[in-house]
């Protein structure tokens, strides 16, 4: 599936030579990618032998799973933190292949609250005029084997933006103009550091807003751009009263489902990969 890259010089985000830290290798772990804390922790379960650590100021999670050396890495918010959260792993540690991991919103009524999305294609809202980035050949497979699990699974394509898309109207409007099913904010970042480091890459994405859900205005003041909460801007909420918190709890009941079922997703699906991978 991947191909070994040549010789590599380091670049500005820290990787090094491919033959000095095993990028393309099967013995180098599989990157995984989050954007936020809460999908971290949704994930961190899944790994067998797990070590907490640290790669930079992003926390990092590494283990086993299904066989394969994996690093858990939460890189922030955004398709930049998320393709040098890449770069960075591959320079430190190899990297056999990579996956993005974590939240997205719907952008078609089909699409309810937990969710998965494992997208045949990514989207960069950002570059409009670039070819879509697709999968690798195991999609049709890892689509399979989460149908078989019953776990509800759209494999339509996705689009990474770079701010969220706040109101139903700004959803359903990116849906026309794109034809993806669901949004976020990291894959394209991480399918474009796979891309420039010649490995494979995947993702699988599990739904919190649907379609017709407006995101809290609030939300931002509350989650850092590495991806965690924001304890201040909770306890300033606290002065607004139920028009702070009432939306809030509701995601924040959503984002308990889907951080459940992207588990669950997760673990059938890079079963299904790897099984298929060398």
């Amino acid at each position: 599936m991947g191909t070994s890259l040549g010789a590599r010089q380091p670049d500005g985000d820290g990787a090094a030579t491919a033959g000095g830290t095993g990028i393309g290798t099967a013995a180098s772990p599989v990157i995984l990618v989050v954007a936020l804390a809460a999908e971290r922790h949704a994930l961190r379960g899944s790994l067998q032998s797990a070590q907490h650590g640290t790669l930079g100021n992003r926390a990092t999670v590494r283990g086993t799973l299904a066989g394969r050396d994996v690093l858990l890495v939460q890189a922030g918010i955004g398709r930049e933190r998320a393709r040098q959260a890449v770069i960075a792993a591959a320079g430190t540690f190899g990297a056999h292949a990579v996956w993005s991991l974590g939240f997205a919103g719907g952008l078609v009524d089909t699409l309810r609250p937990g969710d998965l999305v494992c997208p045949s294609v990514v989207l960069d809202d950002g570059e409009p005029t670039s070819a879509p980035m697709a999968f690798d050949a195991s999609h049709a497979a890892v689509c399979a084997a989460l149908r078989r699990a019953r776990l509800p699974v759209d494999s339509g394509a996705l689009i990474t933006v770079e701010a969220p898309l706040r109101t139903p109207d700004a959803k359903r409007a990116a849906h026309r103009r794109s034809g993806a099913v669901a949004v976020e904010m990291e894959a394209a970042g991480v399918a474009r550091a796979a891309q420039a480091l010649g490995i494979p890459w995947a993702a699988l994405k599990v739904v919190v807003d649907a379609a017709g859900d407006p995101l809290p205005a609030s939300l931002a003041r509350c989650t850092s751009p590495g991806g965690d909460l924001r304890w201040r801007g909770l306890l300033a909420g606290v002065r607004e009263g139920r028009r702070f918190w009432q939306p809030l709890l509701q995601l924040g009941r959503a984002s308990r489902l889907a951080g459940r079922n992207l588990w669950q997703g997760f673990e059938v699906a890079f079963g299904a990969w790897a099984a298929l991978t060398l």
